[in-house]
């Protein structure tokens, strides 16, 4: 089986980027797949933000191709990214980092749900909290409009074992 060197797990806040990453990465790590992982938030760290791209995205773009670079050096065959991917656009210059295809699976979940994992976090309070949810509740409904994931996995009512598995065995088969 030739393996897709890339996936990108991409959602609104509060879905589980992060945490089906991690988990995936380890399964890679257990299956001798020599895997890397980065989360673009940290990659586009800084500000100010310019006006043409307030999320970033060319920032975390440029970052990854050198860290991806750094990691393919030490060995690594195998990416997974946490990210958001809103567009054709950004899905483009993921391609370019990583100089190749990426496959992008989309993790969802109920806004009500997504309201109590980000209120889990404990990283945000007050209006913080509800300005978060209801911009995860504005992501989810964007991404799943204007779709640009090879495949979608609900993380709803799931274990984080239970998501991990399904994310990587759609990425070693994508639909």
């Amino acid at each position: 089986m030739t393996l897709v060197s890339a996936l990108v797990l991409s959602g609104p806040p509060g879905v589980g980027k992060t945490t089906v990453g991690w988990r995936v990465f380890d399964r890679c790590t257990d299956l001798g797949q020599d895997p890397a992982f980065v989360d673009l938030d940290l990659m586009g760290a800084a500000w100010p933000a310019p006006e043409d791209d307030p999320h970033q995205a060319r920032l975390k773009a440029t970052n990854l191709a050198a860290v991806w670079s750094n990691y393919r050096a030490a060995g690594s065959r195998r990416l997974i990214i946490a990210g958001v991917v809103e567009d054709q656009g950004d899905r483009k210059l993921l391609e370019m980092a990583t100089g190749g295809a990426v496959i992008i699976c989309r993790l969802e979940a109920p806004d009500d749900e997504l309201a109590q994992r980000i209120l889990g976090r404990g990283r945000e309070s007050g209006a913080d909290v509800a300005k978060l949810a209801a911009r995860a509740a504005e992501l989810s409904a964007q991404l799943a409009a204007h779709d640009v994931s090879d495949y979608s996995v609900g993380t709803a009512g799931r274990t984080i074992d239970e998501v991990a598995d399904d994310v990587l065995a759609r990425w070693e088969t994508p639909s």
